[in-house]
């Protein structure tokens, strides 16, 4: 008996043995037992009494291994017998592995491993086995050889120690997924049997459509030109798309996303060039970012996979535009002339399958509903083929009880009418992270205007402030204040002297809103005057007075002493500065009030713009909610720029500009 040691750090050979589906791992015992001129190659799974698996056997009729083969194998990571080989000994078979690294995936099963293998040599036979343990990978025990004149060759790996369940390893699953792994191959050798669990491996029952497309050449960066070839078989059975990079004889060496939009499609697609396996024996294939020559051949191949699943959904519809024709509901008349005309034809027929696919009744309404909704499906891929996408996107993928809920909801009102509320909450939405980003961004705060830009806005978007109010005045002095107010209650102001401050200058409001407030006898009406500050400026002692000094003037104005208004002031900006803080914290008062004078019906407020941003959000969180709607930073900024283009600043009109650099926004 004798000790094998392999030579090999510890973690390398960890790293081969985890994170490994278990069928990727019978893949590639099955690849060691066909590179071995196996035949017959039979994988059994033995159950234990809780339905568990106790044991993967993957036994062929191969070669077996020779004593001095088995030392060179187990001894040396990556000193296969096979390095420097491109065929099987025995058929001349392409070979699959060269870096003696598969034997190492019996552990992604189980902790032991056992290889019973049997060869012949001179009209003897040779038995021994091999056996190993994951808890001391690298270090394998190979059993005192025995020699006959009388036995049967092959290798049988037994997998024993299984901690989970593994319930992909039913062969209902296992044998359809090792059929997409080995179609290639078994199709380029069909003499070739592989049973799991005595269900066989055989890829042709399941493909529905195969097709073989040449690649244009990639020439790599020492000026090598590789050719390309792009395999793809469409399955009548659930699959998880998958794209094998291939050698040039089919063997699949890495396996990404395919990375393309193919609705009704389960497909394996393979590429197979020389450029795989030459970046493979560079140990680079699952680097393809920095491989610039793989990037253009996988580019190539999206393009051609892309291409073939056009052609074949426009297949697929070409019975049913044919009745359609028949019906005279086709809105095309005439055949295709050119290169475009026969995609956009294409594109045509697979939106109007789809349609025909998810509406149930489309097929049984009248010819005349049928002609118009092709006719508008039409004249939509003409005109706006992006927004028909979506729209038909998410109108076919409403469920059921949504469709009838909608039909409810038109009987009761407009589809525009809905439209135009979501628009409104979305609008709102957007502005608010808008405003955010003008008020709280380092950079954009300091350029920010108050007068020619944030007054501006705010202007247009008033609700800001409370539904209740409406527009009345925006920055006007306040004697032409106190005249609209006369206005409102329907008095006329004869009085041509200036209403003044106590310092007898004649102020400037930044905005007035005005509700009116239903009574039982007369009329009332609120005020609220808005006093705005740049963000860079904080509400300090000079702007709280300022706004007193407004109040005053209205409160000692006989004109206005007696009209049943209510008037409420705000000054508004980023900060509050202390002395403000603490004129704003007084005992039985709601937090934020400096002055409130009930004789005279008058409220001044400090606010920040975090307190008013939150406000507005609380009042629409039930609609964001339930729209399902989030604004962000780039749809806010796009939101400006189309509505309130003139009214922000210079440095955010780019349309390629990202947020500036700065602090974090909230």
């Amino acid at each position: 008996m004798k000790q094998i040691n392999l030579k090999v750090n510890q973690d390398h050979l960890e790293r081969l043995t985890i994170a490994r589906r278990p069928i990727d791992a019978i893949s590639e015992l099955i690849w060691n037992s066909l590179d071995a001129d196996a035949t017959e190659v039979d994988v059994t799974i033995t159950e234990n009494s809780l339905g568990g698996v106790a044991e993967v056997r993957v036994k062929d009729n191969g070669n077996g291994m020779t004593v001095d083969d088995a030392i060179k194998a187990f001894e040396n990571l990556g000193g296969s017998p096979k390095l420097g080989r491109t065929r099987t000994p025995r058929f001349h078979r392409s070979l699959h592995g060269k870096k003696g690294r598969g034997r190492f995936t019996a552990f992604a099963i189980g902790t032991q491993a056992e290889w019973d293998t049997t060869s012949k040599s001179n009209g003897s036979f040779t038995h021994f086995t091999i056996s190993g343990s994951r808890q001391a990978l690298g270090v394998f025990t190979l059993s005192d050889a025995q020699t006959t004149s009388d036995g049967k060759i092959g290798t049988c790996v037994c997998v024993t120690g299984i901690e989970r369940t593994h319930p992909s390893l039913r062969a209902t699953v296992a044998a359809p997924e090792l059929a997409e792994v080995f179609c290639l191959y078994l199709k380029q050798y069909p003499g070739i049997q592989i049973r799991f669990s005595g269900v066989p491996v055989d890829p042709a029952p399941l493909q529905q459509h195969v097709a073989e497309y040449p690649l244009p050449e990639v020439v790599d960066q020492n000026g090598t030109h590789h050719g390309a070839v792009l395999v793809v078989i469409e399955w009548n059975r659930k699959t998880e798309r998958t794209l094998h990079l291939c050698d040039e004889d089919g063997f699949a060496l890495h396996d990404i996303a395919p990375g393309i939009q193919a609705p009704g499609f389960d497909f394996t697609a393979y590429v197979k060039s020389t450029l795989i396996s030459s970046l493979e024996d560079q140990n680079s294939l699952g680097l393809e970012d920095l491989q610039p020559d793989l990037a253009q051949l996988l580019d190539h191949a999206k393009i051609k996979l892309r291409d073939h699943f056009r052609q074949q959904s426009a297949a697929r519809a070409a019975n049913l535009v044919d009745d359609w024709k028949k019906q005279g509901v086709y809105p095309y008349k005439n055949e295709p002339n050119t290169v475009l005309e026969r995609v956009e034809r294409q594109v045509f027929d697979v939106l109007a399958i789809n349609v025909n696919e998810y509406l149930p009744d489309f097929q049984q309404n009248g010819v005349k509903s049928k002609r118009f909704a092709l006719r508008l499906l039409k004249q939509g891929l003409e005109q706006s083929p992006a927004e028909l996408q979506t729209i038909i996107q998410e109108v076919l993928d409403l469920p059921e009880e949504k469709w009838k809920e909608l039909a409810s909801l038109l009987e009761r009102t407009t589809l525009a009418a809905i439209i135009n509320a979501s628009k409104l909450v979305a609008n709102r939405l957007e502005f608010l992270q808008g405003l955010e980003l003008l008020t709280f961004d380092v950079e954009n705060k300091k350029v920010l205007k108050e007068r020619s830009q944030l007054h501006r806005l705010l202007a247009e978007n008033t609700w800001i402030f409370g539904e209740e109010f409406n527009m009345s005045v925006d920055d006007e002095s306040l004697t032409q204040v106190l005249q609209r107010h006369l206005s409102l209650l329907g008095r006329q102001a004869r009085d041509p002297n200036p209403a003044l401050t106590a310092d007898g200058t004649a102020g400037i409001v930044d905005l007035m809103l005005s509700r009116r407030i239903p009574m039982p006898k007369a009329e009332q009406r609120e005020h609220l005057v808005v006093e705005l500050k740049r963000p860079s400026q904080k509400v300090n002692a000079s702007v709280a007075d300022q706004v007193e000094k407004y109040a005053l003037a209205v409160a000692r104005d006989e004109r206005f002493r007696d009209t049943g208004t209510t008037w409420t002031f705000w000054a508004i900006s980023n900060e509050i500065d202390e002395q403000v803080q603490m004129r704003s914290h007084q005992t039985n008062r709601p937090e934020g009030i400096i002055v409130q004078n009930d004789e005279h019906r008058i409220t001044i407020w400090v606010r920040t713009w975090a307190q008013i941003l939150e406000a507005c959000r609380a009042r629409l969180n039930f609609y964001q909610k339930h729209l399902e709607y989030s604004a962000n930073h780039d749809s806010a900024l796009a939101h400006l720029r189309a509505i309130y283009g003139k009214y922000i600043p210079d440095s955010l009109k780019q349309k390629n500009e990202g947020i500036p650099s700065g602090e974090q926004l909230r």
